[in-house]
């Protein structure tokens, strides 16, 4: 295996704790690494070391949370290690807890009375699935509804607690209710030879303690385990990583107590701060410089973090004195927070902080809408982490059932997905008769497709059409195994003629069409394996993919809005953090629970570190919620941080006008005769965002010195000329190039030349 036998690279700008992690090679070892502390930067420098020392590379794991941070780190071993060329005899395995677990289970699952062709159910599948069960268990949605029956399924799952265990614990009727909900969840999991993502864990606990010899044969391949991001761990995968480390004891896990935000998805803090009770003969070491944040960041959020009782103490410094104060923004409202917030960013934007260096974050998905107002309102192109996937729409979801069906025909949901997409006139009706035909006989609803003539009450025009159904699905399985994932689905979609079904002649026609291209995009990258590997990695791949793992493929500069839940591994030269407010954050449902208040404070710890350069903290007066005003006050977070530390921003008698007068800021602006902003026509501008337009009317006419022709400056886009005008729409050509469609009595265009 060629690779460097210098060790100078390894060690080449580790500082003193990181030196010592990346040394210490046998035994357990847990390394706190506080925020921007070089956290992977270790973590990669170690595994490089161990293969530097002889070990191995395939008998190193690596465990990662998102197939970002996997392949990055391989990218790095790679360059560390000056590997000429990077495979999987000379790399060390890195995955994600569900993509390694899925390598075992394809080779080993037989072994447990499973199908090593099971397929994978997404979100949408499962609420899919559980809607049919607690239908059929007569629960009406009104009293629970399906993603809450899922979530305390996840609950039951992330403890590693089987149905058997869960009905030992059943103290109540709802809890015994939930227990055959359980039950009758997985059953119809096992009927479509299906798993979702927590049985992909489940499995493997069960794998190994069912047969021993496979748990003894992963333990003696991965002597060495490296666990990433420890601190978000459930229970289940606990028990998995203590099972494989159960023989040789040479875990690294890495992480931070102050980072542990997912305890609403299963993540158990108490597996990271007990880690030394468990291994008692454990080194400990703290990362504690930090490379991305000026001190005074990094001191208010340490203040912020220290409330929380029970947590590994830790000193976080940078050589970074110099920075900013940091600014807690006071408004009147929520659109006056909007509107101050964009005022801030194209503030800094005008100062050399480009739109992608900056973040508006939030507690909730739903305060997103008067942030992308106000970028409307002022033509700053945004974008939004966490609204409808790829992998999500429809279109998409369609094909990809297709290609489960083909690979696994005993997966009911996915056939019943598009048994009538395209139309082929398979109502409801035909549908609950196949399905009354399965009870009765006991059958699955392929083997029923299959024999669709022994099914009465059906005319036989329908039956021609189910049957011509069955045989495109056995056709395409044999397909399958003769070529690529990416030609099977080229020859499929002509078939069944989608392109004139989803191409209607309207835009949205276009763009579903255009989704599905993309999408074979996607699979042109398995074009070089075998036939059947191309396929099942390509599924694999769509299964396990992260929104946030794309979310810096971004190439365009944009403002970003996303939740604090969804910034965990970012940073931003600027961050603005808004609704610091009681009841917003921390959360209403938060403020009376112990436990959950301390998550909160970790959220607002894992927000501010975000930040490299400035930080900026909003918070209101009054804010609008389900449509009551409430008045609140502000986060007890922002009590926590030295005032010497804080330069506050909010005129008090301006408030005191602003309260008499009922006005808002942009309100005021308008009323003073300055240029104001209109909602009227946003649908047309150049945002690929579906939002609503605000039911505000500004009432303001365009002025009458725009024309065809004449020569204007964006304060954004630079100078250009306006093409042609429609009312209040002008477009505009760019000297970039660009061409865009402007509102002009939304943005302040200035014209430069008739």
């Amino acid at each position: 295996m060629p690779v460097n036998k210098d060790s100078n690279l390894i060690f080449e700008g580790l500082n003193e704790s990181q030196t010592k992690a990346v040394n210490t090679l046998k035994g357990p070892l847990l390394i706190l690494a506080g925020a921007g502390s070089g956290k992977t930067r270790t973590l990669t420098h170690r595994i490089a070391n161990l293969i530097h020392n002889g070990v191995e590379p395939w008998r190193i794991l690596a465990v990662t949370f998102t197939n970002k941070a996997a392949n990055e780190m391989k990218d790095r071993i790679s360059a560390l290690l000056k590997l000429t060329n990077a495979n999987s005899d000379n790399m060390p395995a890195t995955g994600t807890f569900h993509s390694i677990c899925v390598r075992i289970l394809r080779r080993d699952i037989e072994k447990i009375g499973r199908d090593r062709n099971f397929v994978i159910y997404d979100t949408s599948d499962q609420e899919t699935l559980m809607k049919g069960i607690l239908k059929d268990m007569n629960i009406d949605s009104k009293e629970l509804k399906p993603k809450a029956a899922l979530g305390q399924v996840g609950k039951f799952k992330s403890e590693a607690m089987n149905t058997k265990e869960v009905a030992e614990q059943a103290t109540s009727d709802w809890m015994a209710r939930m227990v055959k909900i359980y039950s009758t969840y997985q059953n119809k999991l096992k009927e479509n030879n299906a798993l979702d993502f927590d049985d992909l864990i489940l499995e493997c606990i069960r794998l190994f303690r069912e047969a021993p010899d496979v748990l003894d044969r992963y333990q003696n391949t991965w002597k060495y385990l490296n666990v990433d991001e420890y601190q978000d761990t459930n229970h289940a995968q606990y028990i998995f990583i203590s099972m494989l480390a159960g023989k040789y004891r040479n875990l690294c896990v890495i992480g931070d107590p102050d980072q542990s935000i997912y305890a609403f998805r299963g993540a158990d803090i108490r597996n990271i701060l007990e880690f030394n009770e468990e291994y008692p003969d454990a080194v400990s070491i703290k990362l504690e410089r930090n490379y991305r944040s000026t001190q005074q960041i990094l001191d208010s959020s340490d203040a912020v973090i220290a409330a929380n009782p029970g947590r590994p103490q830790k000193k976080m410094w940078t050589h970074r004195a110099d920075g900013n104060l940091l600014s807690i923004h006071e408004v009147r409202d929520e659109k006056d927070e909007a509107e101050e917030t964009v005022n801030n960013v194209m503030s800094k934007l005008a100062n050399g902080t480009s739109l992608n260096e900056q973040v508006v974050l939030y507690r909730t998905n739903a305060q997103s809408r008067h942030f992308e107002e106000a970028c409307m309102r002022n033509a700053l192109p945004y974008r939004i982490v966490g609204g409808v996937k790829f992998y999500a729409r429809r279109e998409v979801k369609d094909l990809l059932a297709y290609l489960y069906a083909m690979h696994n025909p005993q997966d009911a949901l996915s056939l019943l997905r598009v048994i009538n997409v395209p139309a082929r006139k398979i109502g409801k009706t035909t549908i609950e008769k196949i399905n009354a035909f399965c009870q009765e006989h006991e059958m699955s609803f392929w083997s029923a497709l299959k024999n669709i003539n022994s099914i009465d009450h059906i005319n036989e025009s329908t039956k021609n059409r189910i049957s011509e159904f069955a045989a495109l699905i056995e056709k395409y399985k044999e397909r399958r195994l003769q070529i690529s994932v990416s030609q099977l689905s080229t020859e499929l979609l002509e078939e069944i003629q989608m392109e004139k079904w989803l191409r209607d002649d309207t835009t949205e026609g276009e763009t579903r069409w255009e989704n599905i291209g993309e999408l074979i995009n996607v699979m042109h990258k398995y074009d070089g394996l075998e036939s059947e590997q191309s396929f099942v990695s390509f599924l694999e791949e769509v299964a396990l993919v992260s929104e946030v793992d794309k979310m810096n493929d971004a190439r365009d500069d944009a403002l970003t809005l996303m939740t604090l839940h969804l910034c965990k591994g970012l940073e931003f030269g600027h961050v603005v953090i808004a609704g610091c407010e009681e009841g917003i954050f921390p959360h209403s449902n938060c403020m009376f629970d112990k436990e959950q208040l301390e998550e909160e404070r970790r959220i607002m710890y894992v927000g501010m570190t975000r930040a490299k350069d400035q930080l900026t903290l909003m918070h209101a007066n009054s804010r609008t919620v389900w449509g009551d005003m409430q008045a609140n006050s502000a986060s007890r977070f922002l009590d926590d941080i030295p005032e010497k530390l804080v330069e506050r921003k909010g005129d008090i008698f301006s408030r005191m006008q602003l309260s008499s007068s009922g006005l808002s800021s942009t309100e005021r602006r308008n009323a003073s005769g300055e240029a104001s902003r209109t909602s009227r026509g946003l649908s047309d501008l150049d945002f690929n965002q579906d939002i609503n337009s605000s039911e505000e009317d500004f009432n303001q006419d365009p002025s009458h010195d725009f024309e065809s022709g004449a020569r204007i400056h964006h304060p954004i886009f630079g100078d250009g000329t306006i093409m042609s005008l429609s009312g209040d729409i002008a477009e505009i050509r760019f000297d970039s190039g660009n061409v865009k469609k402007i509102a002009l009595n939304v943005v302040k265009v200035e014209v430069i030349q008739k």
